[in-house]
């Protein structure tokens, strides 16, 4: 169930109630968000080792919008790390399409507006819900359509707080590249070379599943600029992190793959929690 909005305006002024009111375990909660047009919803799981100041990691699911399904997925691994895991929910009513969670909403808002800042708000409401004040840095883990809102956070945002991140199975990609029009490259968005500079010295990780290769996925979007990536997630992920290497800046990402799996969250989550946490 919702946590009641007077308990938590109760939380953000006690930490001592605030920690009482996230149970252990598997939960639920909502804070107001203004990218949402109200209340958004967080699926949490606070590990029995867990205390304020203890890892949190936020994971963000694909386009299908099941928050609570990669919350059960996670939730294991959150409690055999100790980490506070945080799911925030993008749902289909509040962020309609692809434009608006995958892509942010960075070509039809201002920056201030976009969707990408719901994901720190959404961090920051869980830990203070959790006793915390609500600041730190915190992992980031995105798979498919997560995957394209986590990397275009880290190019477009800076990475609005996360640490580390793993960008796992992503449909197409936004090219390291000033000179191609967003959301297939950074153009048109006024960044700069020190913006992407920043972006590439960042500890990303692009994971990939070796078994993602069918080019008629109905999910995989086929548009002519997409298809100049690759034909398939395993091959657009591959040029992605290639052409980040060949950009002429020093560059701290990695690749990793999966051997078997296709495009599965479930799949890949303990390779990227390996990453992660490592």
């Amino acid at each position: 169930m919702p946590i009641d909005r007077r308990a938590l305006m109760l939380c953000l002024a006690a930490p001592a109630f605030a920690q009482a009111l996230m149970p252990l375990g598997s939960s639920r909660m909502t804070f107001a968000e203004p990218s949402a047009g109200g209340e958004m919803a967080i699926w949490l799981h606070r590990p029995a080792a867990w205390r304020p100041g203890g890892a949190v990691l936020a994971v963000l699911h694909g386009a299908s919008r099941n928050a609570d399904g990669y919350r059960d997925v996670w939730a294991p691994i959150a409690e055999a790390r100790g980490a506070l895991l945080v799911c925030p929910e993008f749902s289909q009513a509040q962020y309609p399409g692809a434009e608006a969670y995958n892509e942010g909403r960075a070509r039809s808002l201002p920056r201030a507006q976009w969707s990408f800042h719901a994901l720190p708000r959404a961090v920051a409401a869980a830990r203070r819900a959790a006793g915390e004040d609500g600041a730190g840095g915190y992992l980031l883990y995105g798979h498919s359509a997560g995957s394209q809102f986590a990397h275009r956070t880290l190019l477009l945002c800076g990475g609005l707080g996360a640490t580390r991140m793993v960008a796992a199975n992503a449909g197409f990609y936004s090219w390291p590249d000033l000179s191609i029009a967003y959301p297939y490259g950074l153009g048109g968005l006024d960044l700069d070379a020190a913006a992407l500079r920043a972006a590439l010295a960042f500890p990303l990780t692009v994971l990939l599943g070796e078994a993602d290769i069918d080019p008629q996925d109905p999910q995989l979007r086929r548009s002519p600029t997409a298809m100049r990536q690759g034909p398939h997630r395993l091959e657009r992920g591959r040029n992605f992190h290639a052409a980040a290497m060949a950009s002429g800046m020093p560059c701290a990402w990695g690749l990793s793959t999966v051997p078997g799996v296709a495009h599965s969250n479930a799949g890949m989550a303990q390779r990227a929690a390996a990453v992660l946490f490592g």
